[in-house]
């Protein structure tokens, strides 16, 4: 019988081979890529927010931004032809198509007194 807290999830990652792979703590150098991502994430949120105390509105804001901006670096081109501009980004993987943002509307043209933090 398996001890394990969910049997039903063990069995699972038995019947399918998959295996837990843990690295020690304390030793990012371990991780490997996906602590280059994890590193690329802090650099932004420093650059960004630096010493500013936030909302947890305005954090969750500024996270879900990094994510998008990490999730749509290009990797590799999608084409050998020279007029083709389209790359391959993390979103390919995540939603099988390229990330889409909205676009944000001109602050210049807006009076000071109508904007907030």
């Amino acid at each position: 019988m398996v001890s394990h807290p969910n049997e039903s999830l063990a069995n699972f990652l038995l019947s399918e081979n998959i295996e837990w792979k843990f690295i020690p703590p304390k030793s990012p150098n371990f991780g490997g890529l996906w602590e280059a991502g994890v590193k690329s994430f802090k650099h932004h949120l420093k650059r960004v927010v630096g010493n500013a105390h936030l909302t947890l509105e305005e954090f969750l804001t500024i996270i879900l931004e990094i994510e998008s901006v990490l999730n749509s670096r290009p990797l590799t081109p999608l084409s050998t032809e020279f007029d083709n501009f389209e790359t391959l980004s993390p979103g390919h993987f995540l939603i099988g198509r390229p990330l889409t943002s909205i676009v944000e509307p001109d602050l210049l043209n807006i009076s000071e007194h109508r904007l907030s933090k």
